[in-house]
């Protein structure tokens, strides 16, 4: 039998977690984070991490609605982490989650990562994954439907409802980083929640900036999936269902 792979991407609050945990029930699926800072211990806030910790097939996870999560809370912040840790680590769950009966299901918004994997992309010895190789199973990539504009409000909402929790989480990660420069680099709203600690900004002109970079990450992420793979836009659950049946059982 062709071994399968499922991506689910798309831009931040577009509620790709959501729509993974959903479709795992259906197919017994688990879903492997491809997130470049969730796979740090601690960045919990400013990760929108969910659900609890717990373990599965041996690895750390964090399980949401019974539905495990891998890939994440792997890392302490002290430790560097590249793309080819994450290939290396990615193709190792996978290869376990075939042999368990499992239907992986890749979840993330580092568009580098899923692309990387899907096209075939091999650790080398930098610092990149540059070298492509054939790839031994089908994918199909997913993406909830969801037009800028509600995009762009639902981060507003969102940079207002957990501000003053992040500045909390930054302060406290600011005594365990391996440098406080690594820190605002690893994401914007750590950056700002540093600024805004720093004392080179307002609460409120660091929120103001924080909402007017993550729009602008929001546009990256979507030009990102403009220009890799073929993207199924969803937008009606029982259509996904039916594609994903027909994909797994072709």
């Amino acid at each position: 039998m062709i071994k399968k792979v499922i991506a689910i991407v798309g831009a931040t609050n577009s509620g790709k977690t959501a729509l993974a945990v959903k479709l795992a029930k259906e197919i017994n699926g688990v879903i492997i984070s491809a997130d470049s800072r969730q796979i740090y211990r601690g960045l919990d806030v400013g990760t929108n991490k969910e659900g609890k910790q717990s373990e599965f097939l041996g690895y750390t996870s964090r399980i949401i609605e019974e539905i495990p999560q891998l890939l994440i809370d792997q890392m302490e912040i002290t430790q560097k982490f590249t793309l080819n840790d994450w290939l290396i680590l990615a193709k190792e769950m996978i290869d376990k989650l075939w042999k368990n009966g499992n239907v992986p299901i890749v979840v993330g918004g580092t568009g580098l990562y899923i692309t990387a994997l899907l096209e075939g992309y091999v650790p080398g010895s930098g610092r990149h994954a540059k070298i492509k190789n054939e790839v031994d199973f089908n994918s199909i990539i997913l993406s909830p439907k969801v037009s800028r504009d509600e995009l762009f409000k639902k981060s507003d909402q969102r940079i207002e409802r957990i501000f003053d929790r992040l500045v909390e989480e930054t302060r406290q990660l600011r005594t365990d980083a391996r440098n406080i420069g690594w820190l605002k680099t690893i994401g914007l709203d750590y950056k700002f929640a540093s600024d805004y600690l720093d004392g080179l900004l307002t609460k409120p002109q660091a929120i103001e900036q924080l909402k007017k970079a993550s729009r602008a990450y929001i546009r990256r992420q979507q030009t990102w999936w403009r220009h890799h793979g073929t993207i199924h836009e969803i937008e009606n659950y029982s259509k996904l269902v039916e594609l994903v049946d027909n994909f797994l059982n072709d």
